[in-house]
């Protein structure tokens, strides 16, 4: 039985991972494109990591889906503006490839270090905010069985 609740988390975590790489590099790719960083982007990414859950934990939800969905969506968020830091960082330099950038020390370092001024927009904070939202609601409305209400209600898990 504990091997099957450790499972059950596991396999959420790596289905909200997915959906956290996935969703920053819609929004990387998208603000390549546009050149511009669209909030709405978030929303989604919390979107996918909420679906994600559900899809990976078999429509069996409890409160640490949500969170686990939660804390991706933030994850995905971040991957976002990293990826789209170093797409503008590769522009900068013609003879370099985002690829060559994205797994450096030294372009890390540097998103590190300036990592406030690429949530400085308090518009960043909104986004981040409904992100984080669809995130927590997706899974408990989209569940087969809510387990953290029915825990609360003090009602036996339905099958």
């Amino acid at each position: 039985m504990e091997s099957e609740k450790r499972f059950s988390i596991v396999l959420p975590i790596v289905g909200a991972l997915i959906a956290a790489v996935l969703g920053g590099a819609l929004w990387a790719v998208i603000a390549a494109q546009t050149e511009k960083e669209i909030g709405l982007i978030a929303i989604v990414i919390g979107a996918m990591a909420g679906y994600a859950v559900v899809l990976f934990s078999n429509k069996r939800i409890a409160t640490i889906h949500k969170i686990i969905a939660v804390v991706f969506s933030l994850v995905g968020i971040l991957l976002g503006k990293y990826f789209t830091a170093t797409y503008f960082t590769a522009e900068l330099f013609n003879d370099t490839s985002v690829m060559d950038l994205v797994f450096t020390g030294e372009m890390i370092s540097a998103f590190a270090e300036n990592i406030q001024e690429y949530f400085s927009d308090p518009l960043d904070a909104l986004f981040i905010l409904l992100a984080v939202v669809s995130a927590w609601r997706i899974p408990g409305r989209m569940s087969k069985t809510s387990l953290a209400s029915e825990a609360s209600s003090g009602e036996a898990p339905r099958a």
